[in-house]
């Protein structure tokens, strides 16, 4: 369940892991149980773990496609750049350069579309992972990943092709 991902604070369900510095996530969303129109799941990087946090985050919802979400001051208005009106399957890839995020859909998992960029001052060590919402708070979402992966610049590989140990998962008014 989960109120929302939007407004000025976030209730929804977050699998991450610190990521510091550059890097990204991709990962191929292959199902996602339309709760409502606006229930979205996706991958994102959040500067902290309360409700009215800076992030940046592709996604797909479950009415209105893909897209691309972004506070850019803690407690701030989010604001929404849709992307293709699709269904899954579909890649999504969310990269951080600095202050600079993209955020990638793809049919493939090789050609990607960026659907937006911005800037967003965070902090050098972040929280990158899958987040879901169901868009009411009475009513279970339920998303499918598979092929995820999370890429640390100042690593050489890839660290696992799956969600690596230390994940950790919240939910409720506490995001």
């Amino acid at each position: 369940s989960g109120g929302d991902i939007w407004g000025t604070a976030d209730q929804f369900h977050y699998a991450y892991r610190t990521l510091v510095g550059d890097g990204e996530i991709i990962a191929q969303l292959t199902s996602l149980t339309n709760t409502t129109s606006w229930g979205k799941t996706g991958l994102m990087i959040r500067a902290g773990l309360t409700t009215p946090s800076r992030h940046a985050m592709v996604m797909m919802t479950g009415g209105n496609g893909v897209g691309f979400e972004w506070r850019d001051t803690d407690g701030a208005s989010t604001t929404n750049k849709t992307g293709t009106s699709t269904v899954p399957p579909r890649w999504l890839r969310l990269v951080r350069q600095g202050d600079q995020f993209q955020g990638y859909e793809s049919a493939d998992g090789r050609n990607w579309t960026l659907v937006k960029q911005v800037s967003i001052t965070m902090p050098v060590t972040v929280y990158v992972g899958l987040a879901n919402s169901s868009h009411d708070n009475s009513r279970l979402a339920t998303a499918t990943f598979e092929n995820v992966s999370i890429q640390d610049y100042s690593l050489t590989d890839i660290q696992a092709p799956t969600m690596p140990g230390g994940v950790s998962a919240i939910a409720g008014s506490d995001t």
